[in-house]
């Protein structure tokens, strides 16, 4: 192996290292949405966007042939049921949705920062090409 090599092998070794103590430890292996405190409305696509109106995830997100196979997410009407749901593997993100919007309240708000922690996980992990979501609803 080259030093190039060494050194690439070691940055992605501490990458992985801190996205894995940064978020709960392990690596992340799917998103729970809790949105059972908001009224939305479950729907086939919904899209879930940051404060600033940014997609963070949606059906642009997802592999197609996945998709048609699973659906873009899965509901569940309590966290422990979302948690206990193999979709989202034994780690899952948690994070709580702060708004509604969209037609009939179909689609998420979350706060930026939450946003910012997904866009970055999924730079590196494969839980949002898959469709390993789900939503808490009401």
């Amino acid at each position: 192996m080259t030093k190039k090599t060494i050194g690439t092998l070691f940055l992605t070794c501490l990458v992985i290292l801190n996205f894995g103590l940064a978020f709960g430890q392990g690596v992340v292996t799917g998103l729970i949405i809790d949105a059972q405190h908001l009224s939305f409305k479950p729907s086939t696509s919904p899209k879930i966007t940051n404060e600033d109106g940014r997609q963070v995830y949606g059906s642009a997100y997802i592999d197609k042939a996945w998709v048609e196979k699973h659906g873009i997410v899965s509901y569940a009407k309590s966290l422990p049921e979302a948690k206990n749901n193999p979709r989202v593997g034994e780690n899952p993100l948690v994070v709580k949705a702060i708004r509604v919007t969209g037609a009939n309240n179909m689609d998420l708000i979350l706060s930026n920062e939450d946003a910012g922690k997904i866009r970055e996980m999924a730079k590196h992990l494969n839980f949002l090409d898959q469709a390993k979501v789900i939503i808490v609803v009401p």
